[in-house]
């Protein structure tokens, strides 16, 4: 089984967002950023980055 890793800007900023919303039950100050990483996954989806 091979995971590859995301070849877009945005698509690193969904990952993250994931992480970030996952590990915010225990580190509370992630789950500050993972609204700016959504809203940074939507403007790059948007452009095409």
């Amino acid at each position: 089984m091979n995971i590859s890793l995301p070849k877009t800007i945005s698509g690193w900023c969904m990952w993250l967002f994931f992480l970030c919303t996952g590990l915010g039950m225990f580190v509370g100050v992630l789950l500050t950023i993972a609204p700016w990483l959504a809203l940074a996954y939507a403007v790059f989806a948007f452009i095409g980055m």
